[in-house]
């Protein structure tokens, strides 16, 4: 197989680049004191500014433009059963007053606290001393009556701490309170 010059060529590469991004602006930013910052004193200009706009309208009868809407489309004319109770009126309905309803029920519907009588005191702790001491004292004179026997004496020594583990996991361990 023989090689040619356009063999050696490197075939043209197509390079991605991104555009670049525009950038518009939507809103400028609005700094302390331009009167283009919301508050409540602009909020209410623009609404005096709107209604100066729509009064002359107000103030022309709407001609019909078409024909008339069936009554399934018109909005529905609503009289209020209760009419709007004065100020100072006692049987008004208020939030403050549904709050102390609302909270003087929580109150009645909740938990009872009952009074439980103080739980007695232990013996077990009395008891474990007591056994432990008088096991103490019989493997200690047991120990004592063979002094001499070194075994014995590791042997004493050793059923000592046996019997104080093996009592304390049965007192605490096993046995409920009493």
């Amino acid at each position: 197989m023989a090689f040619t010059a356009m063999d050696d060529e490197k075939p043209p590469v197509r390079r991605l680049v991104l555009k670049q991004r525009e950038v518009i602006p939507v809103d400028t930013v609005a700094r302390a004191g331009d009167g283009t910052a919301m508050s409540v004193p602009l909020i209410h200009q623009m609404n005096k500014i709107a209604a100066a706009k729509h009064e002359p309208l107000a103030e022309a009868s709407p001609a019909p433009v078409g024909p008339e809407l069936s009554p399934r489309f018109k909005l529905p004319e609503i009289t209020p059963l209760d009419p709007p109770s004065p100020p100072g009126d006692e049987d008004a309905i208020t939030v403050a007053g549904m709050l102390n309803r609302n909270h003087v029920a929580a109150v009645d519907t909740g938990p009872e606290l009952i009074a439980m009588p103080k739980p007695r005191k232990s013996k077990r702790h009395r008891d474990f001393i007591l056994i432990l001491g008088l096991a103490g004292i019989s493997v200690g004179s047991l120990a004592a009556v063979f002094r001499h026997d070194r075994q014995v004496m590791a042997l004493a020594l050793f059923g000592i701490v046996f019997l104080t583990v093996i009592l304390a996991w049965i007192m605490y361990g096993v046995m409920d309170r009493y």
